[in-house]
């Protein structure tokens, strides 16, 4: 079953168009990252999705909840965290009063609700903080508290936009530990929306890359690294300059040069595992000596850049 679909989702701003036709469907218990960069109007369809915005266009349903017919409901099962999340909470109050506070706002049975504050806090080390005002923790502290807020009421689906941004690193791994915990406990949805593709790489069991309002790459993360294997690239290192090998690898045909420095060529080789070998030999047969063949291991990042310049190969 779909948690979150949408079907043709459209928001314009005057001439402006922030989101164009977007057609997306997450599966339940499911984490999704949705990639862009800024401008690209991934913060604008989280709007739309917790019924902030209404669409110019298209429609969205959350667990079966329309976002135009049944916005009250949508925003009952959700938990929402805009980017500049740690500013929904109240600075003159304590961390746990600000989580008493939105607990009994989402309905949180008064008997369950000390132990899910524990619980989160705990989870997210900030329990020894839990009788500092918000406001004056750090902006990390204050992240992670209003996380804890989104998450209070056991939602079905969690809207996080750029959720580890404000974060160390060690607080960031919290997040996603956190994440993958409760998908899997609680079998919650997560739409995320992040620039940091080695994070979504880690934890997201789908993709969609959106650019200038439109879906321009989506797939199983598992899916998306079998493209990569087409952005592998290798870089070879050579003795007394690159000019005679950068010219026998442009008599290969199943070589792509990416580009030449003073000793090193770093190129695309299709088919490698049958091919690595033969190029070397070429390359040796010529007389050139090899210092170093590697493997340069392409990213999430590799086929996001590819696809945001006009299409991954």
């Amino acid at each position: 079953m779909d948690e979150v679909v949408l079907t043709g989702l459209t928001k314009n701003f005057g001439e402006l168009v922030a989101v164009s036709e977007v057609n997306l469907e997450v599966p339940e218990g499911t984490i999704f990252g949705l990639l862009g960069p800024n401008g690209a109007g991934k913060s604008t369809t989280i709007r739309l999705l917790c019924t902030l915005l209404r669409p110019s266009d298209g429609t969205a349903t959350v667990a079966g909840y329309d976002i135009i017919q049944n916005p009250v409901d949508v925003r009952q099962i959700t938990g929402v965290l805009p980017e500049e999340g740690n500013h929904t909470l109240y600075p003159s109050m304590t961390g746990y009063e600000n989580l008493q506070y939105f607990a009994r706002l989402y309905g949180v049975p008064e008997e369950e609700i000390d132990g899910r504050i524990e619980e989160l806090l705990t989870f997210m080390e900030l329990w020894d903080r839990r009788d500092d005002k918000a406001g004056q923790l750090s902006t990390g502290n204050r992240q992670r508290l209003a996380l804890c807020r989104a998450l209070l009421h056991k939602p079905k689906v969690l809207l996080l936009d750029e959720p580890t941004s404000a974060l160390d690193p060690v607080a960031a791994k919290r997040v996603r530990e956190l994440i993958l915990n409760f998908a899997k406990k609680y079998k919650q949805t997560f739409f995320i929306n992040s620039h940091n593709l080695a994070e979504v790489q880690r934890i997201c069991d789908s993709i969609a890359i959106i650019d200038e309002g439109k879906i321009v790459l989506t797939g199983k993360t598992t899916e998306l690294r079998e493209k990569l294997h087409g952005l592998q690239e290798y870089e070879i290192r050579v003795t007394g300059g690159v000019s005679k090998a950068e010219s026998v690898l442009k008599t290969v045909d199943y070589v792509e040069i990416q580009r030449a420095e003073i000793d090193t060529i770093v190129v695309r080789i299709r088919d490698p595992m049958q091919n690595n070998s033969k190029l070397m030999r070429k390359l040796l047969d010529a007389g050139i000596n090899i210092v170093e063949f590697s493997e340069e291991e392409a990213t999430l990042e590799d086929l996001y850049l590819q696809t945001i310049k006009g299409g991954a190969k």
